[in-house]
């Protein structure tokens, strides 16, 4: 097996991929949401709990009729005349947050005029979005792909679609997309800060071993790390 030093690896590929051994999220998250009759909350606060994210409601100056045909009726001319619902509160410290989760229920057809005025609001250019939504019956592709279109300046990773307030999914999803602190891939193998610890490639080689917290390796994949008595999977 071919030993490298940590100084070699990093010097191999142009992408180099950090892998962090027991650290927390390296990401600061915001769930941004929408939420009328509680669904979208429910979503909202559920993927909070799982990335450690923090929760920012969007809420209109001026409240939506509690009764559901009234709200629709205020929903479609609010879409029909493009128009842009003022929202009560902004979001402090923005320039902190590497993500932004935007969430909301789909109203005809697509995500409400307010969600328009939110990302109108901020500056998405280096933010990732995340988008999610709610819905009863169809409509969420389309939903999705308009958090998608508003946002051109952010980058994207995959939507997500609850049924109703069912969060049956969410955890999978979050994984999959690596938000989840402990299980993105990333982040997932904890060592002793003085623990040697060795890291192998899929062909059996050796890309790291001595000490260290943070190793680079020469790119994305699966990496088997072993630090005495444990071993571990890491996907990059």
């Amino acid at each position: 097996m071919k030993k490298l030093t940590f100084l070699a690896i990093a010097m191999i590929a142009l992408a180099i991929a950090p892998l962090s051994l027991g650290a927390a999220n390296p990401n600061k998250i915001l769930i941004a949401y929408f939420s009328w009759g509680g669904n979208t909350e429910t979503v909202a606060n559920y993927i909070a709990n799982q990335t450690q994210g923090e929760l920012f409601r969007i809420e209109p100056v001026v409240p939506y009729p509690s009764e559901y045909t009234p709200c629709t009726e205020v929903a479609l001319e609010e879409r029909d005349t493009n128009a842009r619902p003022a929202i009560k509160d902004k979001v402090a410290n923005w320039d902190d947050y590497d993500v932004i989760f935007i969430g909301c229920p789909v109203w005809w057809h697509e995500a409400p005029m307010i969600i328009h005025t939110f990302a109108e609001s901020y500056d998405f250019a280096g933010k990732t979005v995340v988008p999610f939504c709610t819905y009863a019956a169809t409509y969420r592709d389309e939903t999705l792909a308009k958090i998608v279109e508003i946002t051109p300046d952010a980058k994207h990773l995959e939507g997500f679609g609850a049924r109703g307030s069912s969060t049956s999914g969410v955890t999978e999803w979050l994984n999959r997309i690596g938000m989840i602190p402990g299980n993105s891939g990333i982040n997932d193998v904890a060592v002793d800060n003085n623990a040697n610890i060795t890291v192998y490639n899929t062909t059996g080689d050796v890309v790291y071993d001595g000490i260290k917290s943070e190793v680079s390796v020469p790119q994305k994949g699966i990496y088997i790390v072993r630090s005495e008595n444990k071993t571990e999977k890491v996907v990059l």
